[in-house]
């Protein structure tokens, strides 16, 4: 993660004040979070996929029938400043995870979306190399439009992360849009060149000058939080939060991505609660696609007593349409 820098002396409590260090990105960090950017780029031309799972390079273990195994390798890309993977990827890690073990049960020319999706933390930090296992019985035939549930674990070292379970539905395909199969569900996938700058047209140059604004926030807040989290604000019942839409966040569909999705939900849930700073659950309905130009967020706290809180958060597309709504548990970490 290259150097550490001291960025501010904090109040511990009992008198004391302790250096909080945050990692200073290295130039080759630089040089390979753009040049990954590029990659994802090339990639995301290639109908079937999106840009934030190429960025990731998730890996697929296994894609068969009862399972579905994959593996996320961190990197300065993806990893917030104590070295741990960020929210957001390891949302979209586990969303991916999921959905695909429903699509061993469908065309692979079909869309699956997230109907529900509920994620438990362990509290074991997810550090090193993530492996996600997941498993469906396919979809339910006792409803109009099709339901398959799923369940799953991501796991650091052998050792439970989260826990995650949710319902995937199978509705068609966005008008004048076709869906190629995922990189896991066909053998001839080619290598990927990276685009060199002057080849990206409008959308992607976009996206080259929000990694380039993530970088510079980057000793801040860490890459993946500049580019991933919404901007947060308190509110007298909570907190708010704004997200610009964009390929950086984009699903195949032209939606806001799944996982990403619930991050900005819940990055605006802590955000009311900033003295119970451990999110221990969440449970989230997506009622309508993520779409517009930007999509706003509202926490409001529920309950915030000595040792828990809980938070609603609903999210809003541009005109006021709903998107998601979740409620997520909070906690006070405990005294060692």
């Amino acid at each position: 993660m290259g150097f550490y820098r001291l960025a501010a002396l904090e109040f511990s409590g009992g008198g004391r004040f302790v250096r909080k260090w945050l990692p200073i990105m290295s130039p080759s960090d630089e040089h390979e979070i753009r040049q990954r950017t590029l990659r994802a780029l090339a990639g995301n031309r290639n109908p079937g996929y999106h840009f934030a799972g190429h960025f990731l390079d998730l890996q697929c273990r296994r894609f068969e029938a009862g399972e579905v195994v994959f593996e996320l390798e961190p990197g300065p890309h993806c990893v917030d400043p104590d070295g741990t993977m960020n929210l957001g990827a390891l949302l979209l890690f586990a969303d991916m995870a999921l959905a695909a073990s429903t699509r061993l049960y469908v065309d692979s020319s079909a869309r699956t979306a997230t109907l529900c999706l509920r994620v438990e933390f362990t509290g074991v930090p997810a550090r090193g190399l993530l492996r996600a296992e997941a498993k469906s019985d396919g979809f339910s035939p006792h409803t109009a439009l099709a339901q398959a549930a799923c369940e799953g674990t991501v796991c650091a070292a052998g050792t439970e992360v989260v826990r995650m379970s949710g319902i995937w539905v199978a509705p068609p395909a966005p008008e004048g849009r076709a869906l190629n199969p995922l990189p896991w569900e066909h053998n001839d996938a080619a290598p990927v060149t990276a685009l060199a700058p002057a080849q990206l047209d409008v959308l992607e140059k976009n996206v080259m000058r929000r990694i380039g604004l993530a970088l510079r926030d980057a000793p801040h807040h860490g890459f993946p939080r500049s580019l991933w989290e919404p901007a947060v604000r308190h509110t007298p019942r909570g907190a708010a939060s704004r997200l610009a839409v964009g390929m950086h966040v984009g699903n195949r569909a032209g939606h806001v991505q799944g996982g990403l999705l619930l991050y900005a939900a819940l990055a605006t849930a802590i955000g009311a609660v900033p003295h119970h700073p451990l999110l221990t659950a969440a449970s989230a309905w997506f009622i309508s696609p993520g779409q517009g130009k930007a999509l706003t967020s509202r926490s409001t706290v529920l309950q915030k007593g000595r040792n828990v809180a809980v938070v609603r958060t609903e999210v809003f597309a541009t005109g006021g349409k709903r998107v998601l709504e979740a409620v997520s548990n909070h906690a006070i970490a405990a005294r060692r």
